[in-house]
């Protein structure tokens, strides 16, 4: 009974966390002076709690992100809801601190879930976790964190940081500049904004798949992913118009379609991506599920209207793959777009082509198996000295 118990407040609160969390958000210069004498002389550590922490390393936006976990023992709430502020000081070496903030809920223990430990909250061994991330570019710096709960309570912990490319990225063309700290979602409100202004139309086709393919749905690091790579083409080709289309190969469907893609419809897109419910598939898609014919008819849409100068897949590698012959294809004439795909590997050593990479293989096209963020860069650039040819 314990170990079904522990379970249950697992999941019940992975779930009220996840719905209530907002990601870290910059605080404002009354804000941060109003916070400091916190960070200056902390109170002694009154809330049980400890923390994880992980390196910095290049996300496929090309910044670098760092993060952390605060777990707090459930039991010292008493079983009621609780809020728990965590602010997070970072100073680059030689500037001005940045603040950023969070708030979030512990719910209150349920009747039913005292029961179960016979009313005493003090054999509820659980954790609760909280977690924070940010991004970074290369430099020195200081990070404070301060978790203060509505009773006054706080854990404080203080660490040095140390960011910098390895070997494989230092030739990665990064979006954040030296010593400066960032939100993680701050890219996507500029993520249509080429920094080389072209001429290129382009058309984008987003495999809207988890990175592990046998989950039931996009998990919040499959979104980061799908946009960051999203933002990164869009950032490094020099580019006129977008068209985007997010398809799901499962549902056999397409979930979002931009024609003049720009920042609010990032936004949408977001938003999209967080509605995917990949364990919904209707029994016509299950039936359709191995057959490539939702995608052949995707491409075959896309080089009728006749708009584009490229084509470009981007996502991680999927579990259909049935092979596409070359011709399958009806309106791919001598004067069609080329097709690229950035096809990401999690793993190494199973590098298997799925449908997509069958596809653009069929037509000529170049497929990109990825595996780090160091390689995509190098496989955009490919594909830019590819099109500076045609």
């Amino acid at each position: 009974m314990r170990a079904i118990f522990s379970c249950a407040v697992r999941l019940f609160l992975g779930a009220a966390l996840l719905g209530s969390a907002a990601g870290q958000l910059p605080l404002s210069p009354e804000d941060a002076k109003s916070i400091a004498p916190a960070f200056d002389s902390p109170s002694p550590n009154s809330l049980m709690c400890w923390m994880e922490r992980w390196s910095p390393r290049l996300d496929f936006a090309f910044r670098f992100v760092t993060g952390y976990v605060t777990y707090c023992r459930l039991n010292q709430f008493e079983g009621r809801s609780t809020s728990l502020v965590t602010y997070t000081r970072i100073t680059p070496e030689g500037k001005t601190p940045e603040l950023f903030g969070m708030l979030e809920r512990v719910p209150e223990i349920s009747a039913e879930m005292k029961q179960a430990i016979g009313g005493d909250l003090r054999k509820l061994k659980n954790d609760v976790g909280i977690s924070g991330a940010f991004a970074l570019g290369e430099g020195k710096y200081s990070v404070e964190l301060l978790l203060k709960d509505d009773r006054n309570r706080t854990y404080h912990r203080h660490w040095q940081l140390r960011v910098a490319a390895n070997r494989s990225e230092r030739g990665v063309a990064l979006a954040i500049r030296p010593l400066t700290v960032q939100s993680i979602e701050q890219y996507s409100g500029r993520a249509a904004s080429s920094e080389r202004e072209g001429k290129l139309r382009l058309t984008i086709f987003l495999d809207a798949s988890p990175l592990n393919p046998y989950q039931s749905r996009l998990r919040a690091w499959d979104r980061a992913f799908l946009l960051e790579t999203v933002y990164s083409v869009l950032r490094q080709t020099p580019h006129k118009t977008v068209h985007l289309v997010a398809f799901n190969l499962d549902q056999q469907s397409e979930i979002f379609r931009s024609d003049d893609f720009g920042s609010t419809a990032f936004r949408d897109l977001s938003h999209a991506l967080q509605q995917v419910e990949l364990s919904s598939v209707s029994v016509r898609a299950l039936k359709k599920r191995d057959s490539p014919q939702f995608l052949v008819a995707l491409a075959d849409q896309e080089l009728a209207a006749g708009r584009c100068d490229a084509i470009i897949f981007l996502g991680p590698n999927t579990r259909m793959d049935t092979d596409v012959s070359e011709g399958a294809l009806t309106q791919q004439t001598p004067t069609s777009p080329p097709f690229f795909y950035f096809e990401y590997f999690p793993g190494v050593g199973a590098d298997f082509p799925d449908s997509i990479d069958w596809l653009v293989k069929s037509t000529g096209g170049k497929v990109f198996v990825i595996h780090s963020p160091a390689q995509f860069d190098d496989s955009i650039d490919k594909m830019l000295a590819r099109l500076s040819q045609d």
